[in-house]
């Protein structure tokens, strides 16, 4: 069974209970390809109470206030700049999406969501290396696995593990396609448009394990190593594990060696235990 675009689409609109897309990260994304003036993202941050707290921890932290003190929510806006904001702003709402995903392949609260950070993370790396789109990459990356909350919505928790024992080394998206007529970047990407993100968002979705190669696409090549790097690092890894190719072709268009990987690793893992550890110490959980 092999399920055309419009089918997944109709899937995905009869399945009850999937989540909204969250108003502030909606207009967040709905931006891409536009700078937000610091007036939009304030007001953005001020009538979101979890990126509002979010912000206050960042900003109140040794990295941005290293003499101590206490800083207050106007100072905490100005101090990160709109850069930072925007940020901060979208992991803290996608973050909160995905918290509870990932239930069918084996995944605890919080990695679904660990993972989308950390893809996030080297896709930000590596869109500034290869004069990429840094924030169409950041939020490609960080929505590419949304598809898995519908696999969740159609199959029980860690389902995919028998899945994954009879694959006999096929990629996992052939796998997904063999169980649901369609893989979760195809899903995701149906959610994406059922959202009404924009198509560029639904293209990185749909493509992030499949990057085009006539014509290349600089965005999908990012958001591909990106997820290749946060998968090398451990995060994220159900029931699917390491079950995607790393496309060569990618790999040479974005000019990334070995050794230039391993640092990238590297910093998705400091980074995320960094971020795991202060929402730990701020709120007594990790996400």
């Amino acid at each position: 069974m092999q399920l055309s675009s419009k089918e997944a689409r109709a899937l995905v609109a009869h399945i009850e209970g999937l989540p909204a897309m969250p108003a502030a990260a909606m207009r967040l994304l709905s931006a891409i390809g536009r700078d937000l003036d610091f007036t939009q993202i304030d007001h953005i941050v001020r009538s979101d109470e979890a990126i509002a707290a979010r912000v206050l921890r960042i900003a109140n932290s040794v990295v941005y206030n290293p003499r101590g003190g206490t800083v207050m929510l106007p100072d905490a806006v100005r101090r990160l700049g709109t850069r930072a904001l925007v940020r901060i702003a979208m992991e803290t709402e996608i973050g909160g999406l995905l918290a509870e995903g990932g239930r069918a392949y084996g995944m605890r609260r919080g990695d679904l969501s660990e993972a989308a950070v950390g893809g996030a993370i080297a896709a930000g790396l590596i869109a500034k290396r290869v004069s990429a789109d840094e924030g169409l990459c950041f939020a490609g990356a960080l929505l590419r696995d949304v598809g898995k909350i519908v696999i969740d919505s159609l199959a029980g928790p860690a389902a995919l593990d028998a899945l994954a024992d009879r694959s006999e080394g096929l990629p996992f998206l052939e796998c997904e396609h063999a169980q649901f007529g369609a893989d979760h970047a195809e899903l995701g990407a149906a959610l994406a448009q059922q959202w009404k993100l924009p198509d560029s968002m639904a293209r990185l979705i749909r493509l992030h394990h499949t990057p085009p190669q006539d014509p290349p696409d600089l965005a999908c090549d990012v958001v591909h190593a990106a997820d290749w790097v946060a998968r090398f690092a451990g995060l994220g890894l159900g029931a699917d594990g390491m079950m995607y190719p790393f496309d060569s072709g990618a790999r040479v268009r974005l000019g990334l060696t070995r050794a230039d990987l391993e640092p990238l690793v590297i910093a998705v893992l400091t980074e995320t235990t960094q971020q795991r550890t202060a929402a730990k110490a701020a709120f007594g959980r990790t996400t």
